[in-house]
């Protein structure tokens, strides 16, 4: 076998540049194609190669760019910077990195993270320098609003808070947060203004502690309403003040992650002036119905006093001839049949005092049964509260009027609610209730009905209770329903009661319709 024949110091130079020049076609291959910009420098720092990216984003030439001509595409307002920092680096042969704006051939800037590492040999010595820029103009400007967004954000918070601030330092209402327990975490100035309490007295306690007594169960009730997460409408506290007297305040409260936020307004002057109001519509209804009931008992006084004292005097007549010795009994029959016209005139005028309150004595106007029960509610509405009763309320539509005297007929409905109210004043454990309703009955007429739910009438009083001086109350005249009757009757109405549906009792009024 021959052996291979080696090869000549000529041969083996050709091979090695081959190789050289190959690698070198390679990497200026990978380096024209990759994304960012390349280039090469000697150890002094000196630019002798670019890579294909470099020149297309410049639109410059090797010639114009060698060495260190590439602060020509660079920013006025940083190449000074740059070239110091990477003179620094080329000098002590520490890699080099920078951020800065590069023009581009159609004269706009776009910005660049750069780098430059030594290429040391054997011995460590700086050999050349290879260098890349990457373009991040996207992540700076990104950057650069998330920068000016957040520092808007920061201007918008801080201006919030500063109003928010400003409206819980000046607010005239109570403002306050609170954990679920009731304990108060922050209140602003005014509850030292309207209840004279500073932040010192009241932060860790809770409104327990300044509520008045009859208040508590209230106040519990509430806040398991509002505690789930719910909103609590406006609703009325007393709370002590520092001088140890009460201030009605009304609230409103959210509950939101756990906090309660509560704004209580001072109510105290409203609240006097409502009670002034309910003490004056109440006692407008007393006198009222005092007064319209002293003067249908001055007018039946008056009008039945002759015949009543002239029935008087007959019968006396009559026993004295009945006791006399010699008895006479044209004289006794004389007396008696001057007593039984007595009795009749009596009964005329209880007829006309009857027809006084119906159409034969007034004009009738038509009048519509709902706005009648309105008007009458209205002017108990102090009763109504005093005596903590609640309305339930079913009036139908599309009513025919009736035609008859308003006034009258609201003493009639007047004293049917008014006696449904008493007969509730003994009722606890449950809840008052004052049943109104109003409907068409039998096609010609209107029933406006009147129910309690009080302890009822006795069945053996049901047929008596609309007699003259029949009463169950003790301090009670035995009128009253006697003289409502009287006037329904006379606006050719009816008025009867009966027993509630479930307990109580109830009173209708039926009156005819108008033309």
């Amino acid at each position: 076998m021959l052996a291979p024949i080696p090869p000549t110091p000529r041969t083996a130079l050709q091979t090695s540049e081959k190789a050289l020049r190959d690698t070198e076609a390679r990497f200026r291959e990978l380096a024209d194609n990759i994304s960012q910009f390349a280039w090469t420098a000697d150890e002094t720092g000196w630019i002798y190669w670019y890579n294909k990216r470099w020149f297309d984003y410049t639109g410059t030439t090797l010639s114009e760019m060698e060495g260190w001509g590439w602060r020509k595409v660079h920013h006025p307002d940083h190449v000074e910077r740059v070239v110091d920092r990477i003179r620094r680096s080329f000098e002590t042969g520490e890699p080099w990195e920078d951020t800065f704006p590069l023009r581009s051939k159609d004269g706009t800037y776009r910005w660049f993270l750069s780098r430059a590492l030594p290429i040391r040999n054997d011995a460590g010595d700086v050999v050349r320098w290879f260098g890349t820029n990457t373009d991040v103009t996207e992540q700076i400007e990104a950057e650069r609003a998330l920068r000016e967004l957040n520092e808007t954000l920061e201007q918008r918070v801080e201006a919030e808070t500063r109003e928010r601030s400003h409206v819980w330092n000046v607010s005239q209402d109570l403002l306050v947060v609170a954990d679920l327990g009731g304990n108060y975490l922050s209140v602003n100035p005014a509850w030292t203004t309207v209840l004279g309490w500073s932040e010192a007295d009241l932060l860790g306690k809770s409104s327990r502690w300044l509520l008045h007594p009859d208040d508590q169960d209230k106040t519990l009730a509430e806040n398991a309403r509002v505690a789930p997460g719910g909103k609590a409408e406006r609703f009325e506290l007393r709370f002590r003040q520092r001088d140890g007297s009460y201030r009605w305040i009304s609230w409103k409260a959210v509950v939101d992650r756990e906090r309660i936020y509560g704004v209580g307004r001072d109510a105290t002057d409203r609240m006097e002036a409502e009670n002034k109001l309910r003490d004056t519509r109440r006692e407008l209804a007393q006198v009222t119905r005092r007064t319209t009931l002293a003067a249908m008992t001055a007018s039946i006084a008056h009008e039945i006093n002759q015949p009543l004292a002239a029935i008087v005097t007959n019968g006396s007549v009559a026993l004295r001839r009945l006791k006399a010795p010699e008895r006479n009994l044209s004289d006794v029959r004389g007396a008696l049949e001057r007593i039984v016209e007595d009795g009749h005139r009596a009964s005329e005028i209880i007829a006309s005092l009857r027809a006084m309150f119906g159409k034969d004595g007034q004009q009738g106007a038509p009048i519509d049964a709902n706005d009648l029960v309105r008007d009458v509610l209205a002017l108990l509405q102090g009763e109504l509260e005093t005596h903590g009763v609640g309305v339930y309320g079913e009036l139908a539509d599309d009513l025919p009027k009736v035609m008859g005297e308003r006034v009258a007929l609201q003493q009639v409905l007047l004293n049917l609610m008014m006696n449904a109210i008493e007969a509730m004043t003994t009722i606890d454990g449950r809840t008052r209730v004052l049943s109104l309703q109003t409907r068409l009955q039998d096609a010609d007429g209107v029933l406006i009905s009147v129910g309690d739910c009080g302890p009822g009438i006795d069945p053996k009083d049901i047929n008596r209770i609309f007699d003259a001086f029949f009463t169950t109350k003790p301090q009670g005249m035995g009128m009253g329903l006697y003289i409502c009757r009287s006037i329904v009757e006379a606006h050719g109405g009816k008025l009867w009661a009966g027993a509630g549906v479930s307990q109580g009792a109830v009173f209708h009024m039926q009156l005819p319709a108008g033309d």
